[in-house]
This record gives structure tokens, sequence and C-alpha cells, in this order.
């Protein structure tokens, strides 16, 4: 007291704005102090009171408290944990302020907020091959609601934020002046983190080698990132996954160790930014990267995909996608099945594709409406599976005949409702196909000959003509397995009522 009525004394000469002002800073000092001394004492009693001893030595070890005055002490820290155990001890105490947690000496933030309690810890880490984080997936502030403060934080020695903001659905605060140059693995960091959308473009991530799912189902998230270092990230699989607000440029980033871009942009409906100067020459994997990117429609084709393996479902249902692709050395591509399914409105030439790598073609073109470039020059010696390739293709129309299929197991559908298609295919080799299930069903336009056809292997034929109300050839060569499914096979169309002689309804 002794020292505020100095201070009093001085402030007689000063203007009477000034008075208030040093007054009130003062009196809240003085509060400040008292408040301070209560609050540490009733923790300390709180925490002598614990019957278990070794619990609190534990605690002490990794804990240090400090009695400072918040408004006088720029870090404002009282509490400052030196492990992830500690600090995750802190912030289950719900009456502690994260601005009050020194977390200089903290590496590993991961699965520090994540909520796993609608998986479970075991079947989330499971699917993501992240076993080794279990112990930091059971051992979280998942509760939590209340994150004023934690922009303060200091993160500049951590390494890991794995996961760390995981199904963490309140949290939405700004986190633009952290210090993440030490930041080795962002994987799943805003996982699920469904109401964030803060900036990030100050964030030094050079460092950063793991982006996976990064920001899936982060659902409010569209801020800008371009402005990021990127260069040493070699995984970006699903980073934008459900994004589906995200749509900001991405142009600027150097991706070229990116190996892995699998489901990068799979769900994010209004993502239609340019990429086409990416660098992509060290991806493997494409499988489901524009997978329901319903409105991206950007060109690609000065991307380097030569070590690409995979194109499963890479633009199926990207609705508006309909760019030039001729250029692509596919080579090294294996599977390309459901690649353009229900890509609406993709209608591009593919004729210079080299497909020679290419084992699985199943649903490539299913419901690709548009679509009717020619195909005949590939070589299609390697697949065996073609299965609804062109099903609900409706406007294709092309020459296939120079198709080497005798590779080709399943055929099941592959023409269903491709109500367009009227092209001979008896040159074909289908010695090794098992399944033409529904092959030509609702095939509304075909009616080619099919006679020089060794369907001796075919264990099922059902409904393999259903529907098509043109075909009207003469199939009495076939050698047909008498075990072989037939039924329906040429309901509604002009063979029903003159089956060919081996033809028996089964």
């Amino acid at each position: 007291m002794k020292h505020i009525n100095q201070n009093l004394k001085k402030l007689k000469n000063a203007s009477k704005a000034q008075n208030l002002k040093q007054l009130a800073f003062i009196g809240i000092a003085a509060l400040g102090l008292m408040f301070s001394a209560c609050f540490d004492s009733k923790l300390n009693a709180s925490l002598d009171s614990k019957p278990n001893s070794k619990l609190n030595a534990k605690l002490d070890s990794s804990l240090s408290f400090k009695n400072t005055n918040p408004l006088t002490d720029k870090s404002k820290h009282k509490y400052h944990p030196k492990t992830r155990a500690a600090l995750v001890k802190l912030l289950k105490n719900k009456k502690i302020k994260l601005n009050t947690i020194d977390t200089s000496k903290i590496t590993d933030m991961s699965f520090l907020f994540a909520d796993a309690s609608f998986d479970g810890c075991e079947e989330l880490l499971e699917n993501l091959k992240l076993k080794s984080y279990m112990k930091n997936c059971k051992n979280s502030d998942a509760e939590r609601e209340d994150f004023e403060g934690i922009e303060t934080w200091d993160v500049s020695n951590v390494t890991d934020m794995t996961a760390m903001f995981f199904s963490a659905y309140y949290f939405n605060q700004p986190l633009n002046s952290w210090n993440v140059s030490n930041v080795k693995n962002m994987n799943g960091m805003f996982w699920g983190a469904t109401s964030f959308d803060q900036p990030l473009n100050s964030w030094d991530v050079s460092n950063v080698t793991d982006m996976k799912k990064m920001f899936d189902y982060a659902k409010s998230f569209n801020q800008n990132l371009n402005s990021w270092d990127v260069s040493n990230v070699e995984d970006m699989e699903a980073m934008f996954l459900k994004a589906v607000s995200f749509n900001q440029p991405l142009d600027k980033w150097n991706v070229s160790k990116v190996t892995n871009m699998i489901h990068m942009f799979s769900k994010a409906i209004l993502f239609n930014q340019p990429l086409n100067k990416w660098d992509v020459s060290k991806v493997t994997s494409m499988h489901g990267m524009f997978y329901e990117a319903y409105s991206f429609n950007q060109p690609l084709d000065s991307w380097d995909v030569s070590k690409v393996e995979s194109m499963r479902f890479m633009f199926a249902r990207a609705a508006s996608f309909n760019q030039p692709l001729n250029s692509w050395n596919v080579s090294n591509v294996a599977d390309m099945s459901f690649m353009f399914y229900f890509a609406l409105h993709f209608n591009q030439p593919l004729d210079k594709w080299d497909v020679s790598n290419v084992k699985y073609m199943d649903e490539m073109f299913k419901n690709a409406y548009s679509f009717n470039q020619s195909l005949n020059s590939w070589n299609v010696g390697k697949v065996k599976d073609m299965q609804s390739m062109f099903k609900g293709a409706q406007s294709f129309n092309k020459p296939l005949d120079k198709w080497n299929v005798s590779n080709v197991e399943d055929m099941e559908e592959m023409f269903l409702g491709a109500k367009s298609f009227n092209q001979n295919l008896n040159s074909w080799d289908v010695g090794k196909v098992k399944d033409m299930r529904g092959m030509f069903n609702d095939a509304q336009s075909f009616n080619q000959p099919l006679d020089k056809w060794n369907v001796s292997n075919i264990a099922d034929m059902g409904a393999m003509f259903a529907g098509a109300r043109s075909f009207n050839q003469n199939l009495d060569s076939w050698k047909v397995d008498k075990n072989t499914t037939r039924e329906k096979m040429f309901v509604g169309s002009p063979l029903e009522s003159k089956p060919p002689k081996w033809y028996k309804q089964r």
C-alpha cells in the first residue's frame, strides 16, 4: 500500500485524464497480484491434496510453476510443461487458460486435441497406418471447446503436429503468428476441424514432408496458401478431401518432391484453380485425385505423369472436366478403372495414349455420356478387366476391332446402355473371358456379327442381349458349355422369339 500511496502523490501534477488512466492501471495491477496469489495457492493446495504422491512427483518434475504477474510479465506464463504428457495434463484442467502455458519446450503436439471417440483410436490408426501414435491418440484433450489464447503458443520447437486438431469441431482460432518452421509432419492436422477457417499464409512450412489429409473434411476452410514453400512435401494424399469450401490458387506451389496425390482434391466440390504449372514428375499415384471435384475444369496437358501407376477414379464424377490430355505419357499406368466414370462433359481425344501396361479398365467410361473419341489404336493386350467399361456411355460409337482383348477375363455389362454403339467386334479373341453377363444389355443400336467368337470358357451369359432391340445375328456356331448361365439372355431382343439352336432357357 505504501508503494501505491507514493504513486498517488506523483499523480497530483498530471492531467485529469492521465490520472484516471494511471489509477485504473494501478488498481488492475493490485487486483492482478491478489488474484494471482489466490489462484496459485488454491492450485497448489489442490495438487497437494491429491492422494497419489507418485503422480504429484511426476507432475512436479515435468512442470514448473511461477508466481508471475501476467500484467508485468510479457509472456504471462505460469506453467512450463516439458513433455507432451505434462501439457495434456494441464489442458484437461479447463480452469487453466491456454495463454498461461509456456509450450516452448514441447516437440510433439500430435493428436493434442484429437477426438477419436467416433471410430476409436484402434480403427482410426489402423486405417491410417499410424499405429505408433496409439498412446497419443488415447491421451488428448478431446473435449475442449474454448481455444482462446492458443495463438500465443510458442511452437518453434515442435516437429510433429499429426492430427493435432482432428475432429476438433469447435476450433477456429487464429494461428498465423505461429512459428512452425521445425514441423515435419502435418498429417491430418486439421482433419475434421469443421469450423476452422483462419489465415495460415504466414506459415513457414519448408521443413514439412507430410501433408496427408491435412484439411480433410475441414469443410469451412477457404484461405490462401499459395505463398507456402511446400518444396519438401512428399505426401499430399487427400490433402483437401471433402474440403467443400476450398477454392484458392495453388499454382505457385513447388510439388516436385510429392509422390502421392491420391484423392488430393476428391469431393472438393468448389475447387477450380489452375494447376498446369505443377511439376508432378515424381507422383506415382493419382488415384481419385479429382473424384467428385464437380467444379474443376482446368488444363493439365503440361503435366509429366510418366511415373504414375494408378489413375483409378482420377476424374470420376468430375462433372465439369473437359480438358485435353492426349499429350500425357501414361505408359506406366496399370490401373485406369473408373477413370472417367460419370465425367459427364468429358469428350477429348485419347488416341495417342500408350496404355500397353494397363491391366484394369473396368468402368473406365461408365456413364461418360458425352465421350465419343477414337480408341482403336490402343494396345490393350495386358488388360484383364473390361467390366462395364462403356456402360451408359450413350454417345460412344467408335471402332474397336483392332483391339487385342486376348487377356481379358471379364466383360460383364461392357456395353450395357451404350445406346449408340454399333461397331464390328467379330475379330476379338474372347477365349479367356469368363463373364459376359449383360454385355450388350440395352445396347439398343447394336447389330453386328459375333459368330466367330470363341465363347467356350464363358460361365455367365445371363441377360447378355436383353433389351438389345436391334440385335438379330446368327449365333448358331457358338459352342456354349452346358453349365453356362444363360437366363433372360435374349429377353427384349429379336432373338427372344428365334434363339440359337444351343440356347435353352434355364
